[in-house]
């Protein structure tokens, strides 16, 4: 008899290392085709279906709104409808735990979230090695099977929502966070827009910073990169994404690495921004950005600190104009390990010298 075909999690996106079940298509024990569509996922990214490897009959034991690790094993399908008894790791005594050694068992990342949890190594038997991903399915686990706090009631999040969460946790266990922030005079940049409406037609705040940005960040390739593996990495390429949520989920389109005027930088903003409200963005117009802006100025958000994103070493955030003094601020996160405060405000001189016109 055939052995059980496991339905994996397939990685969409390079980045991508979790997913969230949305709904499965049919029940368990269901006898499904070769090729059927039976389980949806989502990432951060893109909404997508996954098809049955073989036919047979499917088995899985996974609830809609769990995230998963990608690579992960979710349903099984059998050549009858009896559910598989899959092998487990082989629980160990502590004796042989100890000589297996939690040094080798469990990366060093996943040793500081068992301790951040409050957890215990033994939590983890067996002999299989332990990655993050296994503690963070542990947690989740737990979360779910706890009781309700008789003072508050759980808040639905979006599929998009809880990976997002779960990406910037992961993020922010590994960066050193700073922010620096300038001033831009209100005026300056409002003429600025003007004399290049007068060539190019009105544009924006967000589509002149993006053009600007394109062109200063080969200057500062340390914004434009990312830290990893105990080395700090520069991309070879320039790409300016913009944060985006008006009622569709958060995204980050990436702007054409191509527009070389600011005409060119605005209309791929707008087609982009038009494709969102749409949702008709496709993978390849939300992943590869090495650089993110996003602009709250239309909200009246005189000042906030952005929130970096997986592999990038910086974002800017756009403020609105304080009220009565003149200026609005430029605010840059960024992470230490790449560089240092004084070349971040070294950095947003030049980038706020741009916008006010006062460079060539």
């Amino acid at each position: 008899m055939r052995e059980p075909v496991p339905v994996i999690v397939p990685q969409m996106n390079p980045n991508d290392e979790h997913a969230v079940l949305v709904a499965w298509q049919v029940e368990s024990g269901t006898r499904i085709s070769a090729e059927q569509a039976i389980v949806t996922l989502e990432t951060t990214k893109a909404t997508f279906d996954v098809n049955a490897p073989c036919a047979g009959f499917l088995h899985f034991d996974v609830p809609p709104k769990t995230m998963v690790a990608v690579g992960a094993a979710i349903a099984w399908v059998t050549e009858d409808a009896v559910a598989p008894v899959l092998a487990k790791q082989p629980e160990t005594s502590p004796a042989e735990s100890a000589a297996v050694g939690s040094g080798e068992r469990f990366t060093r990342k996943a040793l500081r979230l068992i301790k951040q949890h409050g957890l215990n190594v033994d939590d983890f038997p067996g002999t299989a090695r332990v990655e993050v991903e296994d503690v963070e399915r542990f947690v989740q686990r737990r979360m779910s099977g706890a009781a309700a706090p008789a003072d508050a009631e759980e808040v639905a999040q979006t599929p998009s929502k809880m990976i997002e969460v779960a990406r910037l946790a992961g993020v922010y266990r590994e960066v050193v966070p700073s922010t620096v922030a300038l001033s831009v005079s209100a005026a300056r940049l409002q003429r600025r827009l003007e004399e290049l409406g007068a060539q190019y037609g009105a544009l924006s705040v967000l589509e002149v910073a993006i053009y600007e940005l394109s062109r200063l960040l080969p200057e500062y390739p340390e914004f434009n990169g990312y830290f990893a593996n105990g080395r700090a990495w520069r991309y070879r390429r320039v790409a300016v994404g913009f944060a985006i949520n008006l009622g569709r989920g958060l995204k980050v389109p990436v702007v054409d690495p191509n527009a070389t005027t600011p005409l060119e930088v605005a209309r791929s903003v707008r087609d982009l921004s038009l494709r969102y409200m749409r949702d008709e963005l496709a993978m390849q117009d939300v992943v590869g950005s090495t650089f993110t802006v996003t602009d709250l100025s239309g909200h009246g958000v005189v000042h906030f600190i952005p929130v970096l994103n997986d592999r990038q070493a910086a974002i800017l955030g756009i403020c609105a104009e304080r009220h009565g003094t003149g200026h609005r601020d430029l605010v840059l996160a960024f992470d230490h390990r790449m560089t240092d405060g004084m070349r971040a405000a070294q950095f947003l001189g030049v980038l706020r010298d741009a916008l006010e016109g006062e460079s060539a």
